[in-house]
């Protein structure tokens, strides 16, 4: 009976001495928060020597070990999407506190993505009133325009540039993008083959 409370005991020992082989961290407190605008694998965080990779969903992070309350966190960026600039362009907001239900209440991660530029080619456009459409992104189109630059896209964002009113007198269409229609996935460099066409 004796030998096996001190078994139990030395081995609650162990447990305390080695809290990573026991379940993780010696506190009661996960070290969670939100993450905004991350769009793909790569969000590396760091918290004083322990790495996270941020994962899809890409809306929320949660250390595996554990932290007690009023234990020093200093949460940083580590590595960044490739579609991110740079580190710095992933900020962690309330990142550095002492631990408690509050503190760690109050942390995000917010990333920048890299935009590109979306420049559409216009053929044959000879009436007034031509304006173009890419979501929230509006262009009027002046007779004779060439070449027309709609606001930049998030790399690896979608794109679908279409005709939301036809010029007096003509009928516009819109093709090439990756997917031959004006729409497509933003890529690492800027798009220029989006064609449209009036007759």
């Amino acid at each position: 009976m004796k030998s096996s409370i001190l078994r139990a005991g030395v081995v609650a020992l162990a447990c305390a001495l080695g809290l990573s082989a026991c379940g993780g961290g010696s506190g009661d407190l996960y070290l969670t928060g939100a993450v905004y605008n991350v769009t793909k694998d790569g969000l590396v965080l760091t918290n004083n020597g322990e790495d996270l990779a941020v994962t899809t969903p890409y809306t929320s992070f949660q250390f595996n070990n554990r932290i007690s309350t009023d234990d020093q966190f200093n949460i940083t960026v580590k590595s960044v999407p490739s579609n991110v600039e740079k580190v710095s362009d992933c900020v962690v907001n309330n990142g550095k506190a002492r631990a408690n239900y509050y503190t760690i209440a109050q942390i995000s991660v917010t990333c920048t993505i890299r935009k590109r530029a979306l420049t559409a080619s216009i053929n044959n456009l000879t009436g007034s009133g031509l304006v173009l459409i890419n979501g929230a992104d509006k262009q009027t189109v002046a007779a004779g325009t060439n070449t027309v630059k709609m606001a930049p896209v998030n790399e690896d964002g979608a794109y679908g540039v279409t005709v939301l009113t036809q010029p007096t007198g003509q009928t516009c269409t819109v093709s090439g993008g990756s997917s031959g229609n004006g729409s497509g996935i933003m890529g690492a460099t800027e798009t220029t083959t989006v064609t449209v066409t009036c007759a």
